[in-house]
């Protein structure tokens, strides 16, 4: 087993030496001249959204049922994730974006379902509305950095804003509301073996209990960024969101996934 950690040690080492042996002497990109810079980024996100719920009720929405079919959400739209970080010190980072999903759609229901606490019934038609936004607030320090290889870790609060509503010309409307703050620990690295090129990737996670209800959520991303001038980089990359809720005292489940690729484009200040 020992042997194995110090051979497993010894293969990570390696990997490093050899990107810092090919690296040279650069440094990550920065502003010419800047010790603390701006760093502004537009990401176009077509991601393919799914939210699935079981219910230990048999009449309630999504009893193993994937709910953006059953409602007819267009599930891969086109939206656009602002983020502002500010570097500062060498090794810190401050950032906050602003992320807005709007999906909406309409269907002939197969199956009776209950939402919001109303049930509606076969044939009706519905119309729906989902409203996905999410602002996260982070911080991050390189605790490991030196020619061409970093590692951070970061704290990041997601405060997350959904609504759900469901309308029918039988029955009327029916909403369901939740807003939560849901604080993550995290980590990533970046290696950049030019001061043009540059790959990241990070994680966050958080074990939630909150009113009551248990759950996890998962944030993970990577990109490759690249960068013709100081000032200006474009990057594609991928992201992948899950969160998953369970009530203990009904053993409802939900679990709503966001994943797909992204392209960017980035200035700095």
């Amino acid at each position: 087993m020992k042997s194995s950690i110090r051979q497993g040690t010894a293969a990570i080492l390696a990997i490093v030496g050899v990107w810092t042996a090919l690296s040279g002497q650069t440094v990550q990109a920065a502003p010419e001249g800047h010790e603390a810079w701006i760093e502004l980024e537009l990401q176009g996100l077509p991601p393919t959204v799914n939210w699935f719920v079981h219910s230990s009720q048999g009449d309630s929405i999504g009893t193993n049922a994937n709910v953006t079919d059953v409602l007819g959400l267009d599930t891969q739209q086109r939206f656009f994730w602002p983020k502002a970080t500010l570097h500062f010190a060498d090794r810190h980072h401050l950032s906050i974006s602003n992320l807005d999903l709007q999906n909406a759609g309409a269907n002939t229901l197969k199956t009776p379902i209950t939402f919001g606490g109303t049930s509606f019934i076969l044939p009706d038609t519905i119309h729906s509305q989902l409203e996905f936004k999410e602002i996260i607030a982070g911080y991050q320090y390189d605790f490991l950095k030196f020619s061409g290889f970093s590692a951070n870790l970061n704290l990041q609060v997601h405060y997350l804003d959904i609504h759900g509503e469901v309308q029918s010309e039988m029955l009327g409307t029916a909403k369901v509301d939740f807003q939560a703050p849901v604080p993550t620990i995290g980590g990533g690295i970046q290696l950049w073996q030019t001061d043009w090129l540059k790959v990241n990737t990070g994680f966050n996670i958080f074990k939630m209990d909150v009113s009551g209800f248990k759950g996890e959520m998962i944030d993970t991303q990577g990109a490759v960024t690249i960068s013709p001038w100081d000032w200006l980089g474009i990057s594609a990359g991928y992201r992948y969101f899950r969160i998953i809720v369970l009530d203990p005292s009904s053993e409802d489940r939900t679990d709503w996934l966001q994943k797909g690729p992204y392209l960017a484009i980035v200035g700095r200040f």
